[in-house]
């Protein structure tokens, strides 16, 4: 099977699809056509989330994650807040973490959890992570149980740096190791990430070597066992024609890529909004050329209209995606009033997040790297006012006999996952053929590929 050249040893089938035809290891050339992003819609009846108790501050923040637990379908959030009495007492830290959860996503409920004391009472939200205070968490299902105790692990930033815990209950947290992950304070929401790819766990943070008067840019770490880490290498630095800062990044997968939303800081306005990014090792990443916004801020006068910053990574709900955000009515640089957050959720469809599509009115054309059918079917995710045909090639760019445009039976209405075949037939029957598709693009938008072994 040929290996997609990107300088890496990618190959098609090592790894778990869908892939997305965004990425230039997956598509070899493209013709009159662009790729554009989609940003998510937001929900009629937010903020979801608000301040309603003394120890949430300043308001709820999304400094956290939200899970839905696989075998109840139920939502869990960790989100901060900023206590207003460690702040101006000047308390190690003037931030912790609350807990919510809900059934369906919407409804949040705020349990007391006993595990915290606030001013001499534990009866609130607030989980315990075997410290006073803590700045932010991150929290992701433990994907390998019988290595690491409890359900979860977290990174969180707290004095010392950044500490890597695990729980079984969400609500109680207990440190992994004496030694923090990062030995220094990296001022964002850290986001941990595993890449199941190459079996290593993905640390992105704030570098403490930086150029200008602030750190405002995006490192990683990388680590087998959660225990012993690269240094930390800047990743991501803004070009000359963008905003000088970064305020962060939250990361997550999908199928075969990773995507970060990346917070853009503008720091003469002090407005803050999302823009994606995507890469295929977490190490090196790609924007669209013009910097299109994913997550926006609200109009002026909204509850969100200064700052907005998601979670960690978005809640599958059956074709979409939620993404769960925190905003601020202010932006960044306000010192004179109270800056109230409160936080709310956008809705993406499944995988639709940048697209490929014609420039014009004339079809666009869109070809892979070559692959090996390997006996697996052909599945597109699309949106069709048209049509979406494909053509399976030789190396040599020449059309298969019997499998050209004019044999395809062509897509003409929009789906999730739909079957792409050739006068009945599916890709699966050319069985170890090393082959290339090419896309024809017409009145559509086409996302992601995957290939399928059929059902028996």
């Amino acid at each position: 099977m040929a290996a997609l050249d990107d300088g890496a040893s990618y190959r098609i089938s090592a790894a778990k699809g869908p892939y997305f035809l965004c990425d230039r290891r997956v598509v070899e050339d493209h013709w009159l056509v662009e790729r554009y992003v989609v940003p998510p819609e937001r929900y009629p009846r937010n903020p979801l989330i608000v301040r309603e108790h003394a120890w949430e501050g300043t308001g709820p923040r999304m400094g956290g994650s939200v899970l839905r637990d696989p075998s109840t379908g139920a939502f869990r959030m960790w989100y901060s807040i900023r206590d207003k009495h460690a702040a101006e007492n000047r308390l190690p830290f003037s931030y912790n973490v609350c807990y919510a959860e809900s059934e369906d996503g919407i409804a949040w409920r705020k349990p007391s959890l006993g595990v915290f004391h606030f001013n001499g009472n534990s009866n609130n939200n607030c989980i315990k992570l075997g410290t006073d205070r803590t700045q932010n968490i991150d929290v992701c299902l433990n994907p390998k149980p019988g290595v690491y105790p409890g359900r979860y692990i977290a990174i969180h930033n707290q004095v010392g740096g950044v500490f890597v815990s695990s729980s079984e209950d969400g609500k109680t947290f207990t440190r992994l190791f004496d030694l923090p992950a990062i030995p220094y304070h990296s001022d964002t929401h850290n986001n941990i990430v595993y890449d199941e790819v190459r079996d290593r766990w993905l640390l992105f943070c704030r570098p403490r070597a930086f150029a200008g008067y602030h750190r405002r840019r995006v490192a990683l770490q990388t680590s087998h066992d959660l225990q012993h880490w690269t240094h930390e290498r800047t990743i991501l630095v803004p070009a000359e024609d963008e905003m000088p800062e970064y305020y962060g990044m939250t990361v997550f997968r999908r199928g075969d890529l990773l995507f970060g939303v990346v917070q853009i800081y503008d720091k003469d306005t002090g407005f803050i909004h999302g823009e994606l990014a995507w890469s295929g090792d977490g190490e090196c990443w790609d924007f669209l050329p013009h910097h299109p916004v994913f997550i926006s801020r609200g109009s002026e006068g909204e509850w969100d209209a200064g700052m907005v910053m998601v979670a960690e990574s978005p809640v599958d709900v059956g074709d979409q995606m939620w993404f769960y955000y925190g905003g601020f009515a202010l932006q960044h640089n306000e010192t004179e009033r109270e800056n109230v957050s409160s936080i709310g959720l956008m809705i993406a469809q499944r995988d639709r997040l940048i697209g490929l599509r014609p420039r014009d009115d004339n079809p666009g054309f869109v070809l892979t790297r070559p692959f090996m059918v390997a006996g697996r079917s052909l599945i597109v995710n699309a949106v069709v006012s048209g049509s979406v045909a494909a053509e399976v090639r030789s190396d040599d760019n020449k059309a298969i006999q019997g499998w050209s445009f004019e044999d395809c039976d062509p897509l003409t209405e929009s789906s999730f996952a739909a079957e792409i075949r050739w006068k009945g037939r599916s890709l699966a029957q050319l069985g170890e053929t090393e082959v290339r598709l090419i896309f024809r693009i017409e009145n559509a938008s086409l996302f992601t590929l995957d290939l399928v072994t059929p059902r028996s």
